[in-house]
């Protein structure tokens, strides 16, 4: 009985690489993140890089605009 284990990728890599994809333009849909970009997106909501938007019923994470008002 073999066990099909997926190998963890670093934390600091995939961190990067969803910065990157956020970063640069990507809606990308929530519930198709791996436990791992989890984590990562995590961090990125923490530190206001990102943010989850919802369009369509469906959870997106995107890069976090700042919004100035001007009266």
């Amino acid at each position: 009985m073999s066990v099909n284990r997926k190998k963890r990728e670093d934390p600091a890599v995939t961190l990067e690489r969803l910065r990157k994809r956020v970063v640069g333009g990507s809606n990308i849909l929530f519930d198709s993140l791996t436990a791992d970009e989890l984590v990562a997106a995590n961090e990125l909501i923490t530190k206001g890089e990102a943010e989850i938007i919802l369009s369509a019923c469906k959870p997106f994470l995107v890069a976090k605009l700042d919004r100035i008002i001007i009266a």
